[in-house]
């Protein structure tokens, strides 16, 4: 299969980057869209513990607390009407990406979120062209009622305090690893329980994403002017029996993956070159999507790197590495995901790749190599 044009379908804004699906009629693969590269739109990420000094109080009421607002938060996500700008930074072992995304949101109806890619550096020339796409209304920075369903399961929640957002007062929610080590750290809008910013950890305590709404307003009188979507949504929900399809006939459709990630939703679209299968994995804070296309790469991919995970090549679109594709025993898998580094490469390894070489197949090669030297006419 060779590479054609990426159609980008926006079909979701989660907590801290826009996903853009891939429909293109070859390659089975999603472009993750950033904006500039460089230094952060906020305070680098430090290798000390919780930034703020504040420190969660620990008890069951704080839990009960926090819990609540996390609700009030994902209803507040899908019931009010608001326009902002989002700005998102991840920190990843090889760079740092930041995208802005204009957001609209009309009251019980889809998010639209419109990506500007702004250079290589905030005060560069004017913004290059971008997409709007419809979004779920449900995940706002992150938050939504499916996911808060498992985040009890495997975080501890609690109220850590007041503090603001862009002159906006908010409560401020701490989400904790079972061994005490912070998770995420959530600002609320005190008036309006939308979520404002949203700031994740790995385990060592170091930050490795920050979302943030500034300019925003709230109400329908900020809808005036919002775009009309120019992308196509995913055809079809899948449910149980058809995920139980997809197995029979050969998908790898995996019910967990490694970190407590659970299948959550499945999702299917037709392309000129066959079905494309959304897999969306949680715990309830970190989200990893896989995208399956039967087929396999080809040999070269404009725009990607190859690099090596736990010993298996893929190859990426960011220096974030949140951003994988890879085909293996006639598939193409694509991974995006919005979780540490340490989880990304877990799951990596747990999906399917073709072995590579050994060292005699090295050596036969290299033979193979070395007489088409010799008889150039061979």
């Amino acid at each position: 299969m060779s590479p054609l044009s990426l159609s980008l379908s926006s079909r979701r804004l989660t907590g801290g980057a826009v996903l853009l699906g891939l429909l293109g009629a070859a390659l089975a693969a999603l472009v993750l869209v950033d904006g500039w590269s460089g230094q952060s739109v906020a305070r680098r990420p430090g290798a000390g513990g919780a930034p703020g000094g504040l420190r969660p109080v620990g008890t069951a009421a704080s839990s009960r607390t926090g819990l609540r607002l996390l609700r009030e938060a994902a209803a507040a996500g899908v019931a009010t009407s608001y326009q902002g700008v989002q700005i998102v930074a991840w920190w990843g072992p090889h760079g740092t990406s930041t995208s802005v995304v204009q957001v609209w949101h009309e009251r019980d109806r889809s998010i639209l979120a419109q990506v500007t890619d702004m250079g290589s550096a905030p005060s560069a020339a004017a913004p290059q062209a971008s997409a709007a796409g419809a979004q779920d209304p449900d995940g706002i920075l992150g938050l939504s009622r499916q996911l808060l369903l498992l985040m009890p399961d495997n975080y501890q929640v609690t109220y850590a305090g007041r503090g603001s957002v862009d002159d906006r007062q908010a409560q401020i929610v701490d989400v904790l690893r079972p061994g005490g080590s912070l998770a995420a750290r959530y600002w609320l809008d005190t008036a309006t329980k939308l979520p404002l910013r949203r700031e994740t950890f790995d385990s060592r305590a170091r930050m490795i994403s920050e979302d943030v709404f500034i300019n925003l307003r709230i109400g329908a009188g900020g809808l005036h002017g919002m775009p009309v979507a120019d992308v196509r949504g995913w055809s079809s929900r899948l449910d149980s029996a058809q995920i139980a399809g997809l197995r029979a006939q050969g998908w790898p459709v995996p019910p967990r993956l490694p970190g407590n990630l659970i299948l959550i939703a499945a999702h299917q679209s037709a392309t000129a070159a066959g079905p494309v299968i959304d897999l969306d994995y949680s715990d309830g804070l970190s989200l990893v999507s896989v995208f399956l296309q039967r087929g396999e790469l080809p040999r070269a991919l404009p725009g990607w790197r190859e690099i090596t995970l736990r010993g298996s090549a893929v190859y990426s679109t960011d220096p974030d590495s949140r951003s994988l594709a890879w085909s293996a025993h006639g598939f193409v898998y694509t991974v995006i995901a919005e979780a540490p580094a340490a989880t990304v490469d877990q799951v990596v390894d747990s999906l399917p790749h073709d072995a590579r070489p050994g060292f005699w197949g090295r050596i036969a090669k290299g033979m193979r190599r070395l007489a088409s030297w010799a008889n150039p006419f061979r």
